[in-house]
């Protein structure tokens, strides 16, 4: 069982007091994945985050443009290892949406799942911990917002092209 003082690591709850945090622990179940088994399935639906213990993982996303056969069909994005505070799945608290992203076990993974319908009881029950909560939040999916545009700005920075124009 992960304890206070690993949860502490993990930037999503560096807000929190101990009993907080704990708060959070008792909402959290523990999840083994096998070296190959995909946690997270790109497309499907998704209500969960998932917090890295032991283990890492892959993460790729389908392209959209395959020209040929010979055309990778999905991109490996980052790979993570279990270490100060590894999480995936964050969006999937806000919003009952389909995942973004395939994340599958390298190694042998032990995960504590928190589900949507847990954080929003904990946000309920609790609303100056579930205004800490959704701040940080709102903070780390603002970091993916800026990064994929950089990202996209990038990818379309041809000679004579402006992006957007």
């Amino acid at each position: 069982m992960m304890d206070a003082a690993f949860f502490r690591k993990i930037y999503l709850f560096q807000d929190l007091e101990e009993a907080e945090i704990h708060q959070v622990l008792s909402r959290t179940g523990r999840r083994e994945f096998p070296a190959g088994a995909v946690i997270i399935q790109e497309g499907e639906p998704g209500d969960s985050l998932f917090i890295m213990a032991a283990g890492e993982v892959e993460i790729t996303k389908q392209l959209t443009l395959v020209l040929d056969e010979d055309t990778p069909k999905e991109r490996v994005m980052i790979r993570l290892k279990a270490e100060n505070g590894v999480y995936f799945g964050e969006m999937a608290l806000l919003e009952s949406e389909t995942r973004s992203a395939t994340v599958t076990a390298s190694t042998n993974c032990s995960l504590m799942e928190l589900h949507q319908k847990d954080f929003l009881a904990l946000v309920e029950q609790n609303p100056a911990m579930g205004v800490k909560l959704l701040l940080r939040l709102s903070q780390i999916l603002s970091r993916h917002l800026r990064k994929t545009n950089q990202d996209v700005v990038k990818l379309d920075h041809r000679p004579g092209h402006l992006p957007g124009g």
